[in-house]
């Protein structure tokens, strides 16, 4: 049988266990969580000129990555969970060196909120990530579609809101300060750039009838915001009254 190099198409010999032309691995299209983490973990401090191309499709071809993940393109673009925590650093600086300006009072309601965003935010994304693969997982499931498919496109959500946080960050705090639209309006704006993203990343990925993903993107936005109050609210009160 034929073995064809998924990421640049090239026809690999049956001895070849990486492609000539590329140097991707040859593997099933099917990729275990195990091992998916282990690629992460052995290429983490790796960066390169990958982040161009991976970061464009990021924002202006919602699903794209995750298709390209899926159908084993993988050399060409920076691995899921590598660009996200990238993007997540960047993030959270930007909002930390934000607080740092504002000179508040140092009560203990100011140092609860300085800890909470600067200290255990961050943290909560990381369980909100694998949360919203699995919503994804039950609402979208398909005969030989994993857990990890919902991961990623979890991760690549992710990844997407915090640039545009970072963005909007930027606009509202260093670039435009006084400007009363953005502030006044900055998170419906968010809100909704995030939605329509959301909604078109759904239905390339997955493919179903424009009504029905809507459907099932007002249900995962219900889930998905119910558990992020549930959590940030248990966590929040563990924190200020521990």
């Amino acid at each position: 049988m034929e073995r064809i190099c998924k990421n640049c198409e090239t026809k690999l010999q049956s001895e070849f266990k990486f492609c000539p032309n590329c140097g991707q691995q040859h593997k099933d299209k099917v990729v275990h969580f195990k091992q998916f983490v282990l690629d992460f973990l052995g290429d983490y401090f790796t960066f390169d000129s990958l982040i161009i191309r991976s970061v464009r499709p990021l924002l202006f071809n919602p699903g794209f990555l995750t298709n390209e993940f899926i159908a084993g393109r993988r050399v060409r673009y920076i691995p899921p969970l590598r660009m996200f925590i990238f993007i997540s650093i960047i993030f959270f600086l930007v909002l930390g060196s934000v607080n740092q300006t504002v000179q508040i009072e140092k009560t203990e309601e100011a140092e609860f909120l300085d800890s909470f965003f600067n200290i255990w935010f961050p943290r909560l994304f990381f369980l909100l990530l694998p949360l919203f693969a699995l919503f994804l997982y039950l609402l979208f499931r398909k005969p030989g579609r994993f857990y990890l498919t919902h991961f990623i496109f979890s991760v690549h959500l992710h990844a997407f809101i915090f640039v545009l946080l970072t963005v909007m960050v930027i606009l509202i705090d260093y670039i435009f300060p006084s400007s009363v639209f953005l502030s006044q309006w900055s998170l419906m704006i968010t809100v909704c750039l995030i939605e329509v993203y959301l909604l078109a990343a759904l239905k390339k990925v997955y493919k179903q009838k424009w009504l029905l993903t809507f459907f099932k993107l007002v249900i995962v936005n219900i889930m998905y915001i119910i558990s992020a109050m549930i959590i940030f609210s248990v966590v929040g009160a563990l924190i200020f009254y521990l």
